[in-house]
């Protein structure tokens, strides 16, 4: 457990990286293609970042750049990015829907986490989510007892999950 937070830098592709794959798949969808200039101005940086960044993701293969420097996303970049998008949805999803967050948080942690969950971790979501949304009558009671449901903290001797402060206490104090 030690050595986990270093899987963090074996992610093949960087936020960043995603993000201009997540910017390609968008334009050509609206537009039918996407050029450097485009995804810079998509992403509102420069054309020399994005140049930068798109030769990472040709290395990798991702995408390929036709004659014309128009890029695609070949089949294992399409697949990245139904993956994010996937999981970024079902993020978003759990924590609009569940933890009752507003929308902006929502899309903001869902954009912030959505290439870091692993694939067991999207799934386990996704069926989590069609349990917590079914008819059954003890989820319906769950969903009502967990949204009138408020955490007190009463020390952090013996919690479960804060080890040195309480979590809550540091919340409060900002």
């Amino acid at each position: 457990m030690k050595q986990i937070w270093k899987e963090f830098n074996d992610i093949e592709l960087s936020h960043s990286s995603i993000h201009h794959l997540l910017a390609i798949n968008n334009l050509i969808k609206e537009n039918g293609y996407a050029r450097a200039i485009d995804i810079a101005r998509y992403l509102e940086i420069t054309r020399s970042s994005v140049s930068k960044t798109l030769d990472k993701i040709k290395e990798k293969a991702f995408i390929v750049e036709d004659s014309n420097k128009f890029y695609q996303l070949n089949d294992k970049g399409k697949e990245l990015v139904n993956s994010v998008l996937s999981k970024r949805r079902i993020a978003e999803f759990f924590f609009k829907n569940v933890l009752q967050l507003t929308n902006n948080v929502a899309e903001a942690d869902g954009c912030k986490i959505e290439h870091l969950l692993s694939q067991q971790t999207g799934e386990k979501l996704f069926s989590f989510m069609g349990y917590f949304l079914s008819d059954n009558p003890e989820v319906k009671t769950f969903r009502q007892g967990f949204k009138n449901f408020s955490q007190v903290c009463q020390s952090s001797e013996n919690c479960k999950v804060c080890e040195v402060n309480c979590f809550f206490a540091g919340m409060k104090n900002e």
